[in-house]
Formats: C-alpha cells, structure tokens, sequence
C-alpha cells in the first residue's frame, strides 16, 4: 500500500465489488486509477480474480445428509409440555400487568417518520426549512391573539 490505507481498503472493496458486477462506472474508473499506481492493490486485486474464477468453475460437492436418532421418553414429552405451559402462563401474566398500569402514567410520545423521495437538493432544502419551520416554537408575543 504506497498510498494511505484508507485508500487501498477501499480500492480492494471495489476490486471485489467489480468481481459480483455491483460496480459503478465511477468507482470503476477511480479504481483503475489507483490500480495504475498501485503495485501492491495490482496484486491483490489479481488474486481477488484467481480466487473467484476457482470458486465458480469448482464443482460442487454433495454432502450426504446427517440423520441423529433421538430416543423418544415420555419425560421428554413431559419437560416439552411444561416448558409450552410455563411460557403460556407467562405470556397471560404479563398482559394482565401492562394492563393494570396507572392511567395517567406518562405515555411516550408517538414517533413518526416522513418518508420522501426528492430530485434535487434544492427541493431538500425546502423540506428541511419547512420542516424546521413547523417545529418551532414562537415567542409569546408573536403567537398570542391580537387585541
């Protein structure tokens, strides 16, 4: 790595990015950029590719499947109950008590996101000034009815 770190990390990022065809056009030409300069992301990049084409073109193995007998005791269908009936109660039990809560219990405030798509940051601009707008607060003065 003759360049910073960073550099590299990320040159080797799109190097495998390139490999699954998820690159873009710019990544792409700032990565051959950096691949012009740099010997050491050449390489890495060239055994990036070597590992990739060996991974695809090797055949696949099949693996028998595994089978695990396990003896059937009428004690582990007993545990298997108790757990199931322990959790039932449990689940019962704690909707009886978020029921009993007190009704002036400070309750959270309901959280709501705006999802929007926009296309130029002109327009973003204004959402966030409108935005911004909508959630202040005026002054006493400017807010009380006239007289």
């Amino acid at each position: 790595m003759d360049e910073s770190g960073h550099v590299c990390e990320r040159a080797r990022f799109w190097a495998s990015l390139r490999l699954d065809g998820e690159l873009s056009e710019l990544e792409g030409a700032l990565l051959d950029a950096h691949l012009a300069r740099c010997t050491g992301c050449q390489a890495v990049v060239e055994r990036f590719g070597a590992s990739t084409t060996a991974l695809r073109t090797a055949t696949l193995e099949h693996i028998a499947p595994v089978a695990v007998d396990l003896p059937r005791s009428p004690r582990r269908l007993l545990a298997t109950v108790a757990v199931a009936a322990v959790l039932v109660l449990g689940v019962i039990a704690g909707g009886f008590v978020s029921g009993q809560l007190p009704s002036n219990a400070a309750k959270a405030p309901h959280v709501v996101a705006v999802v929007a798509n926009f296309e130029t940051p002109d327009q973003i601009r204004r959402l966030r000034r409108t935005t911004l707008l909508n959630t202040r607060k005026l002054p006493r003065d400017i807010a009380a009815e006239p007289v």
